[in-house]
Parts: C-alpha cells; structure tokens; sequence
C-alpha cells in the first residue's frame, strides 16, 4: 500500500483542518460557509507566500511519489493574471518549463489536458477571446498538464456550465484512478457525489451564520399585472439590433435585442463561452458594437463614464483592486463614485452593511477578505448607490446557498422598493425559484425567453 499524503495546517483557529490524511487515489472535500478559510488552507497547502502549511508523505521522506514531476498543483477561484493574455499553447508551454525540460512530449501533454477540459480547438486561440468559464478550464488545463501528486482545487465549479460540471467530475474521477491525490474546496458538496471523497466541514468562526433574510419577502414568480405589484414602467434599458463580431468576424451577436422595465428583475443565462459577459459589457459601453443602438434610461449608446449613479455594474472577475482601509469606508468610496454627498452617505452606507451582515467585517482590510466576501463588499457598494440598473455578471461567485439566496432578497427589495431594474447574468439557476421576473437564454447570438 502506498504512504498516505498528509496535510499539515499551522494550527491557527481559522485553519480548523489541523491534520489529515489523505491516501493515494482518494479526494479531500472541504466545505464550509463563506469567509471561513477554505481558500486559505489549499493557498498554504500549496507554498504560496504568506501562509504556513505543507503537505508531505509520511514514509521514506520523500514528498511525493516517485517518478511525478510536480509535487503540488494549485487552481485558484479566480484564474490567474499569468492566465490573462498571449496565446493559449504558448501560455501553457511556458507553464510546464516550470516542472519538465522542453520536449516534444510536453507538446503531447498539453494537447492532451486542453481535450480533457474541452478546450481541444482552443490552442491557438489568445487568453484574452476567452471566456472567463473558459479561462477557468484553461487553469484547469495548466494543472493536469504538469501532473501533479496533489492537485488542489478552489471552488472549480463555480465558474462551469452545467457540462463543464460533468467535464470535471470525469477529470477528478481519472485523475484518482491513476493515484493522484486532491483537495476541494466546494460550497455544493452534491458536486462531488459518487467520488471517494473525505468531507472536511469548516464551520463559521465564532459560530458566526448567515445574515437573517431581508425583511420583506423576496417574491416568488411575480408576472406584470399581479395584484399588489406596480404597473409596468418605461424601460429602463433598451437595446435594438446588437451586432457584434467575433474575432474571427462572424457574429457573437446578430441584430440582438431586449429591453428591461423599472423595477423589474431578468435572469440571463448560457453556456461558458454564449457571450453573456461581453453583452453586459456592451450595453455599458465597455466594448464597440459593430451595429446597434443602446438607451441607458435616457441616454443613447453611453459610455461608461456617463453611467455613475445610473448603473451599478459588477464584472465577473470580483473586485482586485479596492482602494480603502475598511470595508466601511469602501463602500463610502462606491457611494462617492455615484455622485453622493457626504451627509447623504453614512446611513447608505450602515444600511448596506446591516442588509449584507457585513458589520463582523466593517473595520477590516477589504484586500484581506475571501473572495465570496469582497463580492458581498462591491454587491452592498452597489445597492448603498441605488442605481437605476443594476448590471450584474455571475454576482453570486464564491458565496455560499445562504448568502447567494440572501444576496438575491437584497436585490429583490431594491428592485420592489427602489423601482431599480435588474439584469442578472450566470450561467446556471438561481438558488431561487421563482426570482426572476423574466428568464432569457443566449444561444447562437440570440435571446430566447424561457418559460
């Protein structure tokens, strides 16, 4: 029988793993609400700075087993700047010197993992055309090329499509039966069902739970023209005849249209790669139309420097880069860039806190939080500012079913008592049954209503 590959935390009370062995072929599954550490663990695990951990075998001294190039793979949440531009074959090989000298069997191995992730016509395609669901398989890709002993995961899921889903459990289940070892981090642990997993559960630091739901109820499946719901209001946001084209010059996009009322919340949906985050780009002025008009209430084609305070627009990569010491004073700073004035936002600002349960983390550094976190902090920066259009790309990444369902009643309420529209876009269903006022697919460049 093989050594066991045992996982050493630095004992701190965040860790909460402490030890545990995890033996060749077999998978470690750690869960746990948002903010309890889960991403910390595998970024020690995997010798990143700033944190303790190791991971070694027990036997014979030697780190993993013998033969394997690459103790130690690891796939952030977030897939990385190294990953963000160039061409995706170079991008790749320039990985694997890191582990293999140059040879045409490196060659073989990335054509190899970009099949395994479904990526197999992508290598000479640039990082930059890509998706970002796809970007996340391409970071998946990199790993299984390198064959690591150990492959750690964060939140893998979180960014596929439902057959991205299925791609991965068969690439987890492949790589257990040649004797790998993995850790997962996962908010949906029914992911994992049927693989040989050891469920690691971390619990929320100082029993800290979820926030309560919003204190009006989040409707379910509300129609125009139900009693008790206000009429129909004019548009809020109207595109017509959307045309936009892909790199290769075929249209992502063809004579698109689609126009979203006051006060009414949309569900926008597809596949990695559909082009939902380009559309939501697009409508803000971020990215050219070849053809086509925009109305952002009552502004035609805006750029997105005539949008703050009209539009609260998150992208999908969560906030990088926020500017304050505090998450209280950052959210202050979103309500700045909206045009508010300073007497006008200290109850905005306590009132997003409270909405988001937020207050255990006001007075620390938003950079030190997770990323289900940092997105709860830009999501209250939004609804402090009371937008006229909430755009919001895969907004609930990284958040737990109870903080994604409360997200969501937050949204609910904005939508029902500030008459703000909604856009929302993700590329599964929502935690909520019955959210959305209206569900649209994009499929092949177009929109279809589903029922």
């Amino acid at each position: 029988m093989k050594p066991p590959i045992v996982i050493v935390g630095n004992g701190t009370p965040w860790l909460r793993l402490g030890r545990v062995e995890l033996t060749a072929g077999q998978c470690g599954l750690i869960t746990g609400p948002t903010g309890t550490g889960k991403t910390s663990v595998l970024r020690a695990l995997a010798g990143l700075p700033g944190h303790d951990g190791r991971v070694m075998a027990v036997e014979g001294g030697i780190a993993v087993p013998r033969g394997i190039a690459c103790p130690v793979a690891f796939v952030p949440q977030i897939p990385d700047i190294p990953l963000r531009s160039g061409p995706v074959e170079a991008a790749l090989t320039a990985g694997l010197r890191t582990h293999l000298p140059p040879g045409g069997e490196n060659a073989a191995r990335i054509a190899d993992a970009l099949r395994e992730v479904g990526l197999e016509g992508a290598a000479g395609r640039r990082i930059e055309t890509l998706s970002m669901g796809e970007r996340h398989r391409l970071a998946i890709a990199a790993a299984l090329a390198a064959d690591p002993a150990v492959l750690l995961l964060d939140e893998p899921f979180a960014l596929l499509d439902d057959a991205g889903v299925q791609m991965l459990r068969s690439v987890i289940r492949r790589r257990l039966a040649m004797g790998r070892i993995l850790l997962v981090s996962e908010h949906r642990p029914d992911r994992l069902t049927g693989l040989p997993a050891v469920h690691l559960h971390m619990p929320a630091p100082d029993g800290r739970a979820a926030p309560a739901p919003p204190d009006e109820p989040v409707p379910g499946g509300d129609v125009p023209g139900e009693e008790g719901r206000r009429p129909a209001e004019a548009p809020v946001l109207h595109a017509e005849g959307l045309r936009v084209p892909r790199g290769d010059g075929t249209p992502l996009f063809d004579r698109l249209a689609m126009t979203v009322p006051a006060g009414r919340r949309f569900h926008l949906s597809g596949v990695n790669g559909a082009g939902k985050s380009r559309l939501l780009r697009c409508l803000i002025g971020a990215e050219p139309l070849e053809d086509g008009t925009v109305t952002v209430t009552d502004l035609r084609n805006p750029s997105p420097r005539d949008l703050p305070g009209r539009v609260g627009f998150l992208p999908q990569d969560p906030p990088r880069h926020f500017f304050a010491e505090t998450v209280r004073t950052e959210i202050g700073f979103a309500l700045t860039r909206a045009g508010l004035r300073p007497p006008d936002r200290a109850e905005r600002v306590d009132r997003a806190i409270a909405q988001f349960g937020l207050a255990p983390l006001a007075d620390r550094a938003p950079q030190s939080l997770s990323v289900g976190e940092r997105q709860l902090v830009a999501l209250a920066g939004l609804v402090a500012g009371r937008p006229r259009l909430f755009l919001l790309d895969e907004p609930l990444s990284g958040l737990d079913p109870g903080r994604a369902a409360h997200a969501l009643g937050v949204l609910a309420a904005a939508a029902r008592n500030d008459g703000s529209a909604v856009l929302l876009a993700s590329h599964g269903a929502l935690p909520l049954s019955g959210w959305a006022d209206r569900s649209l697919r994009l499929e092949n460049g177009r929109l279809r209503a589903l029922a």
